[in-house]
């Protein structure tokens, strides 16, 4: 290794010479002369310093992290609504004209009030489905299984907010809005108009894919905050001379009518022919009037 390499080693200098080893002692003359070129390198300092930024009001949080399964993250704008407990199940539904005739002890034990929530789901998917589908028939089109998952994703997420320790749960509510994601971006590049009147109807924000994806750290924040902040600083400070020339906008125009008028009467006085034309003349002396 070309060069010097100088290491202390238990109050003791040992250099390393063309591949030769000599030690010396540690007097503080030597070590000063020796190590001189060490203390030149300092540590290099990063963007900023929090300190420095808070005393020119730059205040930097990190944001709160949203998990992909909240209503905020997905683009659910409507909760989980359960129907109406009067409705009948939807087994009974074929025979719903014998269901009206009987009293209502029986009606009320074949509603949805003593079912479970299993029922309750398969009613909302149902109605939802009735709501959204092309034709009577129609249980696979595109939009249908965008509902489906819908009201399958808006159900788990009232049970994740009751159990957030349900993993198993959360991993699958994660996988249904990834599969309505995908679905949502096919019917978007294939018929916009239906997404959008189908985002309408099942009231869904629809976030496209970024073209890349950008981590959030503090120093490409803080330089943004900086950024910012020097803006600002410049527009008040072009206000506030924008004032200043407003106030001395009057004396000016005085003056330069006054100057005008004086180098008219003095080329006149000297029987030079008159550079300053008369217009200017009048608009500069009406101007000082006015203001």
């Amino acid at each position: 290794m070309a060069g010097r390499l100088l290491r202390v080693v238990c109050g003791g200098v040992r250099a390393i010479v063309g591949g030769d080893v000599l030690r010396t002692a540690a007097s503080p003359a030597f070590l000063t002369r020796a190590l001189q070129p060490l203390t030149g390198c300092e540590q290099k300092r990063g963007y900023a310093m929090r300190l420095e930024l808070t005393e020119h009001g730059i205040v930097w949080r990190r944001p709160e992290y949203v998990p992909s399964w909240k209503p905020e993250k997905s683009g659910d704008l409507e909760p989980h609504k359960d129907p109406d407990e009067t409705l009948p199940r939807l087994c009974t539904l074929p025979t719903k004209s014998v269901l009206d005739e009987v009293d209502d002890v029986t009606k009320q034990l074949l509603s949805l009030k003593f079912s479970s929530h299993k029922e309750f789901v398969k009613i909302k998917k149902y109605e939802t489905m009735r709501r959204i589908q092309r034709h009577q028939y129609d249980t696979s089109s595109m939009e249908v299984k965008i509902s489906m998952l819908t009201v399958k994703i808006r159900n788990l997420q009232q049970a994740t907010f009751r159990c957030k320790k349900n993993t198993f749960e959360r991993v699958r509510l994660l996988e249904l809005i990834d599969r309505r994601k995908k679905l949502l971006k096919f019917l978007r590049h294939n018929d916009y108009k239906r997404f959008e009147w189908l985002i309408e109807e099942l009231n869904i924000l629809y976030r496209p894919p970024p073209r890349y994806y950008r981590w959030i750290t503090r120093k490409a924040s803080l330089k943004n905050l900086v950024r910012m902040h020097g803006m600002a600083l410049k527009k008040k400070r072009l206000a506030e001379y924008q004032k200043t020339l407003e106030l001395q906008k009057e004396p000016f125009l005085r003056e330069k009518a006054e100057t005008l008028q004086w180098i008219a009467e003095t080329e006149a006085s000297l029987g030079v022919p008159v550079t300053v034309p008369e217009d200017t003349r009048v608009t500069a002396s009406q101007t000082s009037d006015t203001k």
